[in-house]
């Protein structure tokens, strides 16, 4: 009885062997190409796109998937799946799947030490792709996947000041001076500026800033918008406010921006006193 154990026991055993040893020979895992989608300054999606290569003449089935992604040598998500629905792999074809993370910034912060004041951050996904045939689980392979994404903001802006060049009772020629602020440690090529001005609660002018506006890494750049007011239209306390020192003025719009990464789109709102200067001349 003990013989029959034991051999019962190396049947087994090398049993395991062979569905490894066949499904190690018939399936192949490679991977295509990472790409970073959805960035912005909260986060970005980093997706791993991967080939599985089935050189057999049978289907195959993937039945789950885990994995560990690891960001700075610390681990940023471990998850572990089991596919409700089967993907069939065919016989002597290639299918491509995606292996999509999450990534937001507020979390990555405060898992990862000191990785905000990187440009970009290292990482790699590792872990296993579980395959199933029409009747049985067949084992697992593993998989293991370099990656790198950047470490975005969204460009400062700070009013400068409102210049008034020339000033009546009935209207005034006058230009909004801003600084857009890069952050980052690669250039912002910016395409489209669109803005709105307001001073109290009165608009006062709208456009789009032209010219170079991108901004080199780490550097920033001045624009003056030019606007001429007839207060009859934008109101006589647009007047009162300009008298002052000071004034509240809201800026808004959009900031539209080119990247390796694809367009981002940038909404602002920003409301602050700003300086008066008044021309001497």
């Amino acid at each position: 009885m003990r013989r029959l154990c034991v051999l019962f026991t190396l049947i087994c055993g090398l049993s395991a062997a062979v569905f490894s040893f066949s499904l190690k020979d018939d399936i192949t895992i490679v991977l295509r190409e990472k790409q970073v989608q959805n960035l912005d300054s909260t986060g970005l999606n980093l997706v791993f796109y991967v080939t599985i290569k089935n050189s057999s003449s049978r289907a195959y089935y993937l039945s789950g998937y885990s994995y560990r992604f690891v960001v700075d040598q610390t681990e940023y998500l471990r998850l572990q799946t089991a596919l409700d629905s089967r993907l069939k792999v065919n016989a002597s074809e290639e299918t491509l799947i995606a292996l999509p993370i999450k990534i937001t910034y507020d979390h990555l912060f405060r898992t990862v030490d000191g990785i905000e004041a990187r440009d970009k951050a290292l990482c790699y996904i590792m872990g296993e792709l579980a395959f199933a045939d029409e009747k049985r689980e067949r084992g697992s392979l593993p998989f293991s996947f370099s990656g790198e994404f950047p470490i975005f903001s969204n460009p400062l802006i700070e009013l400068v000041a409102l210049n008034i060049n020339m000033l009546t009772i009935g209207g005034s020629d006058l230009n909004l001076e801003i600084k857009l602020k890069n952050t980052n440690g690669f250039e912002l090529l910016v395409e489209r500026v669109s803005y709105r001005i307001s001073v109290g609660s009165r608009p006062i002018g709208n456009g789009n800033i032209s010219g170079d506006k991108s901004i080199p890494a780490r550097g920033e750049k001045a624009f003056q918008l030019p606007m001429l007011l007839n207060f009859f239209e934008v109101g006589k306390d647009v007047y009162a406010f300009l008298q002052q020192e000071r004034a509240p003025c809201r800026f808004s719009g959009e900031i539209e921006i080119h990247t390796v990464w694809g367009r981002i789109q940038i909404p602002f709102d920003q409301t602050e006193e700003v300086s008066i200067r008044k021309s001497s001349s």
